[in-house]
């Protein structure tokens, strides 16, 4: 199917104005973007409606802290679905039916009511009514697009989720989907009031000593193919038991390998406790315009997984050592 805006902007802030009650919520484990999407929309939400955040699954603690003394409510199975009819439900940066395993049955039944926000290129019809946008560098800019559209002014606590969402989606603006067009909404948002200082270290310098300990047994582990353009690293479950960490303590890791000269692309593979194996998958922009890179989208999309062209992710049901393999040769067969 394609995946494709359906509505306007104009569209769903009028299905909003006409809900009593909104359920705002995003994709599982959710990250500075998902997160500062909810917690934008019930703050801002709160005055014309009564709205409520959902979240699902696991929340990184420096992630959750973005909430502060905002309510939001955690989906961790179907026992955990609150017992509300609402008249609105907003699925935000996802339309991935495999991102929303725990709330799927739920939201297949009220599919009328689903209204859908994203900025990823490929989706499934999560939410007939949606706007897509693939060019936007987080779907916290499509939020801020919509909150415009509904007349809600952009205060400080509004605007400090929206640029969390922002900077953690480019990596802090060094990324290649930081374009002229996220930076002017930076600065549109930091002029509401954001403490850009205070986020960072709210968000990236909260680590555990544990990460460290993980980050050497990574940095251990790398193994360099294709004419050392890729890395690869692993973290086994025992990795995990041996340094008391967390997956929590993984964020951002991935990246690591790119600091090298001559490496274009990254990946992490983290064994699960049931065997599988979820990898992260990281590259490097063009060095200048029109230039060649590694699209990990591309890469991720032969193995069943997807994402952005330098940030994406699949889950392979397979041991560590048969999915390094099935990743290599994806990556051959990519082009790259």
């Amino acid at each position: 199917m394609s995946y494709d805006s359906t509505v306007t902007f104009a569209a769903l802030a009028t299905r909003i104005r006409e809900a009593g009650t909104v359920v705002c919520t995003s994709h599982e484990k959710p990250d500075g973007d998902a997160m500062g999407c909810v917690i934008a929309m019930v703050r801002a939400l709160g005055g014309i409606t009564n709205v409520h955040g959902w979240l699902l699954g696991s929340v990184p603690p420096p992630i959750g802290g973005l909430a502060e003394d905002t309510a939001w409510t955690r989906i961790h199975g179907a026992g955990d679905i609150p017992d509300l009819e609402p008249d609105l439900i907003l699925v935000m940066d996802t339309g991935a039916w495999s991102q929303l395993e725990l709330l799927e049955p739920w939201l297949r039944t009220r599919s009328d009511r689903v209204i859908g926000l994203d900025h990823h290129a490929s989706g499934d019809d999560v939410a007939p009514m949606r706007v897509v946008d693939a060019s936007a560098a987080s779907c916290t800019m499509l939020a801020l697009r919509l909150l415009d559209e509904l007349g809600i002014d952009l205060t400080q606590s509004i605007a400090t989720p929206l640029f969390a969402g922002l900077a953690t989606d480019t990596g802090w603006f060094r990324q290649a989907n930081a374009d002229a067009a996220a930076f002017a909404v930076a600065a549109r948002l930091l002029a509401a009031g954001v403490d850009k200082d205070g986020l960072f270290r709210t968000i990236e310098e909260t680590a555990r000593p544990a990460r460290l300990a993980l980050q050497a047994r990574a940095l251990s582990s790398v193994q360099w193919a294709h004419e050392g353009r890729v890395a690869v690293m692993q973290l086994t479950q025992r990795d995990f038991e041996d340094t008391d960490g967390r997956r929590s303590d993984v964020t951002g890791m991935v990246n690591m390998p790119l600091v090298v000269r001559g490496g274009e692309m990254a990946a992490l593979l983290i064994e699960e406790r049931d065997g599988g194996v979820k990898a992260s998958l990281r590259s490097k922009p063009p060095s200048g315009p029109g230039g060649e890179f590694i699209d990990v989208r591309a890469v991720a999309g032969l193995l069943g997984g997807g994402g952005h062209v330098h940030a994406a992710g699949v889950r392979l049901d397979m041991p560590l050592a048969a999915a390094r393999k099935a990743l290599l040769t994806a990556v051959e067969e990519s082009g790259a």
